[in-house]
């Protein structure tokens, strides 16, 4: 039976964002019905719904409720806490939209691409298309962002309100305060990352490809072979050598490569080029958009979200013999889907489309102390 597990549909017309995520009272919002796909008369909640996004972020935004500490250490368990609950409710929002993303791709696509998406055969389509209501989920994930975005800007402003705190116990200034909060979260995440990576290097194992990546593009050489010509009945004429080799070699892997991280580069360094959810560009790109459109400057077609890019990836490689031009994903599932993409640019620094706030930018590989990171990583 034809199974997506991915598309997010709300059977309510829209989100009801009230108490803690309005910013109002501290009432609980009401209860959302779960989002449910139907494909072919069969229903099936999804895998991350519009509800479980909601009740997520709404936990997430408890962190901004917590009385002051009264000492050092405690401020800094709740600031701690903060950057855990901020990393949750910007979470919740992307893997929302990246479902979205990919259900709105499945909707609006034939069906031999739903079979493909589904990983299963066009035979076992009972219909061509899902019956979805996309103008229905755009509206629900939207106020799913709504909410993520509100509960970020709590958390920052507690954040704001536990540092001026702690300077004041520590007896030091609000930016020497903020630099070293910042710097041991720094330290933490450098830490994080050294961790995973050995136990990537010691305990994941090596993946073989399904083919070994731009082979068959970097160096092609079309034979055309006219054979013998003949006169009169059946008389053989002197064999004309007409074999003639045509180059139509593509760029090589490494010359795209670094026609990508190029492209990465100088968009991210560019204020002019901003984050927008479901967005592909020219100015704005979501995650998946912004290393589609990085591999496309170099000539390379990739596929539109962040799971239907990891699964084409010809090969699979672990973090630790990540190369540039290699994606990195994060999955909060153990790799059933994903819900953010970046192109590692080498030194150990990834180029991303992060989030409104962020923007488009070059971070360190542990920017968010590697949680969530997937243990591999895709090669085209």
């Amino acid at each position: 039976m034809f199974s997506l597990r991915h598309l997010v549909i709300a059977t309510s017309t829209a989100l009801v964002l009230t108490g803690t995520l309005a910013g109002g009272t501290n009432a609980a919002p009401p209860p959302i019905p779960s989002p449910i796909v139907a494909v072919g008369g069969q229903q099936e909640v999804p895998t991350f719904s519009v509800d479980q996004a909601l009740s997520s972020i709404t936990k997430a935004r408890t962190a901004a409720t917590v009385t002051v500490g009264t000492t050092t250490g405690e401020i800094d368990s709740q600031i701690a806490r903060i950057g855990t609950a901020l990393e949750d409710a910007d979470i919740a929002s992307m893997q929302v939209s990246e479902d979205f993303a990919l259900a709105e791709d499945t909707a609006s696509g034939p069906a031999p691409q739903l079979a493909a998406i589904a990983g299963t055969s066009l035979a076992s389509l009972s219909s061509a298309a899902p019956s979805v209501d996309l103008k229905q989920a755009a509206a629900a994930v939207a106020d799913i962002r709504t909410a993520s975005e509100a509960a970020q800007a709590a958390l920052g402003k507690k954040r704001t309100e536990l540092i001026k705190e702690s300077a004041k116990l520590r007896n030091t200034s609000v930016a020497a305060e903020t630099k070293r909060i910042d710097k041991a979260r720094a330290t933490a995440n450098a830490a994080a990352m050294r961790k995973t990576l050995r136990y990537s290097e010691t305990s994941v194992p090596d993946l073989a490809p399904a083919t070994t990546p731009g082979t068959a593009l970097e160096d092609t050489t079309a034979t055309l072979a006219a054979g013998m010509t003949t006169t009169g009945a059946g008389t053989a004429a002197m064999a004309v050598p007409s074999a003639i080799s045509i180059s139509t070699k593509a760029p090589s892997r490494a010359v795209r490569i670094n026609k990508s991280v190029a492209w990465a580069k100088k968009v991210a360094s560019n204020n002019k080029y901003k984050y927008r959810y479901g967005s592909t560009g020219p100015t704005y790109f979501d995650c998946s958009g912004y290393t589609g459109k990085a591999f496309a400057s170099a000539g390379k077609k990739l596929q539109r979200t962040s799971s239907q890019q990891y699964k084409a990836a010809p090969a699979k490689v672990k973090l630790s013999k990540l190369t540039k031009g290699d994606l990195v994903f994060w999955s909060s599932n153990g790799g059933r889907s994903f819900y953010h993409v970046a192109l590692y640019i080498g030194g150990g620094k990834i180029a991303h489309a992060r989030n409104p706030s962020a923007g488009i930018s070059v971070t360190k590989l542990n920017y968010a102390g590697m949680r969530n990171i997937y243990k591999y990583g895709g090669r085209y």
